[in-house]
């Protein structure tokens, strides 16, 4: 019983450190998505013709 609960134990501390990890890497690939999508918005308005 008290290796089970080790066991559980570990996983669970496992599981906080990879729901962790996974939202960081969600945030910052959201926020590249909404930093792309603005400069494909203003690209043609930089764009200079000649």
């Amino acid at each position: 019983m008290k290796k089970l609960r080790f066991a559980a134990a570990g996983v669970l501390l496992f599981l906080v450190v990879a729901i962790d990890f996974t939202s960081k890497v969600m945030s910052v690939l959201a926020d590249g998505v909404l930093v792309a999508g603005v400069v494909l918005l203003l690209l043609p308005m930089l764009k200079t013709t000649k």
